[in-house]
């Protein structure tokens, strides 16, 4: 029996994760993710269910591993603040309003609340400071700003037309200025 080079199978790997996660995408738009089956996404990606659990142990772990992903991706990129985010956002629409909305998760939007968190201590890492005796704790408006994050990425979700990813995070920057406070300023 012959070995495939890692390098093919890292393709193929890719390739039949991407294939899952699309039809996922597309089958949450349709359905609503609670009626959403492995079988539907399955079936839809065109590949075996033992396939399926070969990369995921279920649906949720599928959201879970996507999630991580796009945090990861639009972590990385050079564009300062939230975004990245909104402009990923922005492409998968539909997916993010029914995620965020009735027919969503409520875990999803508490993992999405979480990321933003990590991202605004991140951002806001190296100018943190102590509060004083009359301010609020520093951990306290780091929470505020990410479900501040939350409930502006929804609003903006549910406009017709939306403005513009990157007229939401200038409104945002100065949402997040008067919330955190003199004391946090993230970087960019």
């Amino acid at each position: 029996m012959t070995q495939k080079p890692a390098a093919i199978e890292d393709v193929r790997v890719r390739c039949t994760r991407k294939l899952l996660q699309q039809a996922f995408i597309e089958l949450t738009v349709e359905k609503g993710f609670a009626a959403l089956t492995v079988h539907d996404i399955t079936e839809r990606a065109m590949v075996n269910r033992s396939t399926f659990y070969r990369h995921y142990l279920d649906k949720y772990d599928l959201l879970e591993q996507y999630l991580n992903e796009i945090h990861e991706l639009t972590a990385s990129q050079d564009a300062p603040g939230p975004l990245p985010l909104l402009k990923h956002i922005r492409q998968r629409a539909d997916f993010y309003r029914v995620m965020l909305g009735p027919k969503g998760d409520p875990l999803f939007a508490q993992r999405f609340r979480q990321n933003t968190e990590k991202r605004f201590r991140s951002l806001a890492a190296e100018s943190l400071t102590e509060q004083g005796p009359d301010e609020p704790p520093v951990d306290l408006r780091l929470i505020c700003l990410a479900y501040a994050g939350l409930g502006a990425t929804t609003w903006w979700l549910e406009q017709e037309p939306p403005c513009s990813p990157e007229q939401l995070a200038d409104w945002f920057g100065q949402i997040s200025s008067a919330i955190a406070g003199p004391s946090i300023k993230p970087k960019g």
